[in-house]
């Protein structure tokens, strides 16, 4: 047997918490971890989209379009309005 350094053991708790009080019934921590590595397995293409839509490397061809499609240009007058416009949100400033 190994062992796992858990960085959130906290929210493991939680889990087992809300389930001993959904179904009366308690896991162990390890019993937990297993259930959900069996759980992720039988979903897996389920889990693969999900944390890939959480961690998506864009393309540089994509960035490219999405500053085309999102840069606008409001005309003279306006080369520091994001100065101005942080300067009033952050500093107070108007």
């Amino acid at each position: 047997m190994s062992s796992v350094k858990m960085l959130d053991k906290d929210k493991l708790d939680q889990l087992a918490a809300k389930i001993l009080l959904r179904t009366g019934k308690k896991y162990t921590q390890q019993e937990l971890i297993g259930l959900c590595v069996q759980f992720t397995d039988e979903k897996l293409d389920e889990f693969i989209m999900n944390i890939s839509r959480a961690s998506r490397i864009w393309t540089k061809e994509e960035i490219k379009q999405f500053k085309e499609k999102f840069s606008v240009d409001f005309g003279e007058g306006t080369e520091n309005l994001s100065e101005e416009v942080d300067k009033i949100v952050y500093d107070g400033e108007e």
